[in-house]
């Protein structure tokens, strides 16, 4: 496996880089934020070591790009690093994609075992989704119908991630919007029935499947 560690302080990457690479693992390394894009468009990491306070591009603005972007960047496991200790600054980093945060100072054997628990589990749990001609691979975070790529955005995808693993069940708005937006706000928001209309543009041989409930949700119909 690969990692890649984006860390402005030598001493920290220098360390970190050696604890994976004892391990075993395939080690590359960036000191600001824009170089490790960069490597991680080019080398497809399976993880991603990130410090948030960088030169260039911060940690928080890397994770946004790399999640809104997987078909360029992968979906690599990403654990952020930092010095910050508010609660605020934890909780908006998981909100924004990060697997885990650590605190620095921190002990590399604890960033070891929590990564080897998140890549292990992404092992066991990733798998292809598959309804009609439309299949969604995990591993790859991608869609296509009829073997055709098909582009869709990360909540697009995440929507239909959802579709797909609760066909035949109707899912209301605010199940869709905990799911896929974080949230159980549903006061006249449309945001759920806009991207509904959305997938149904996109993925033209399952629009009709996707079924309004009215007055709750959707659901997948597995019926043509």
């Amino acid at each position: 496996m690969k990692v890649l560690i984006v860390e402005d302080d030598l001493e920290i990457q220098q360390l970190v880089s050696y604890f994976f690479s004892k391990e075993g693992y395939g080690v590359e390394t960036a000191s600001d934020g824009l170089e490790g894009l960069r490597f991680l468009k080019k080398s497809k990491p399976d993880l991603v070591i990130l410090d948030i306070m960088l030169p260039s591009l911060d940690g928080k603005n890397f994770t946004k790009i790399v999640r809104e972007l997987p078909e360029e960047y992968g979906n690599p496991v990403i654990i952020m690093l930092t010095a910050k200790t508010e609660i605020e600054d934890v909780l908006e980093g998981l909100e924004i994609g990060a697997n885990d945060y650590m605190k620095k100072p921190f002990d590399p054997r604890e960033l070891i075992l929590r990564s080897k628990k998140f890549l292990n589990n992404g092992a066991k749990v990733s798998k292809k989704y598959i309804f009609k001609d439309v299949v969604v691979d995990d591993d790859r975070h991608l869609v296509t119908e009829e073997g055709v790529e098909v582009e869709l955005s990360k909540k697009e995808y995440d929507l239909l991630h959802l579709l797909i693993r609760n066909k035949g069940l109707v899912l209301s708005r605010e199940k869709i919007l905990d799911k896929v937006w974080n949230t159980s706000y549903y006061a006249g928001d449309r945001s759920v029935d806009i991207y509904i209309s959305k997938l149904r543009e996109k993925i033209v041989s399952i629009s009709k499947n996707i079924k309004t409930v009215k007055g709750v949700g959707y659901k997948l119909e597995e019926k043509r």
